[in-house]
């Protein structure tokens, strides 16, 4: 494990290992957790699979799978999550996984999205464009409700692949957030 100010990086296994099991996957899971709860969270979570030869899809449903759900629920917190060191093999049980569970998950490397993404690429692709800003500027520029667009980013935000936080005060009274890319 590795951290700095601002980024946290938890290696999952060591080089040319086969990750296999569920209960393999809960314990690495229960010691990224308590990773987690002990750092900022103002860190950015890269989750390195650098060496992992293959995973089983029990093993990734019961590290990552559960671990998006706790994040989702709110009961773990990271600036943002990143997956790095995936090989071909690595990367499509990952996939498989998040889309079983309706989640999806930020490729570090080249910022691409794994599970289910359906119409979140495009979504993601135009955040990372606009940096940091609000519902109804990526609204405008998709051409879709402010309602939609708050939908797609509230699953970006749980996916760990933007950061969001309370803008100054609406001139329409109600909360607002700037949306950022996590650092």
């Amino acid at each position: 494990m590795k951290a700095n100010k601002y980024l946290l990086t938890f290696p999952v296994s060591e080089p040319g290992t086969f990750l296999s099991t569920r209960e393999a996957g809960a314990q690495k899971r229960s010691e990224l957790e308590t990773l987690l709860r002990s750092a900022s969270p103002a860190h950015v979570l890269e989750i390195d699979f650098t060496g992992t030869e293959a995973m089983t899809h029990s093993f990734v449903d019961e590290f990552l799978g559960k671990l998006y759900v706790s994040l989702a629920a709110g009961d773990l917190q990271a600036g943002g999550v990143r997956l790095i060191g995936l090989n071909e093999e690595t990367r499509e049980s990952v996939a498989v996984c998040l889309e079983r569970r309706k989640q999806f998950a930020v490729q570090g490397e080249d910022h691409m999205l794994l599970g289910d993404t359906n119409v979140m690429p495009d979504t993601y692709l135009q955040a990372r464009q606009l940096r940091t800003f609000r519902a109804q500027d990526l609204a405008e520029v998709l051409g879709i409700s402010v309602t939609n667009a708050n939908n797609r980013l509230k699953r970006l935000v749980q996916a760990g692949a933007l950061g969001r936080s309370r803008a100054p005060g609406p001139e329409r009274g109600g909360k607002e957030f700037l949306y950022t890319l996590p650092q």
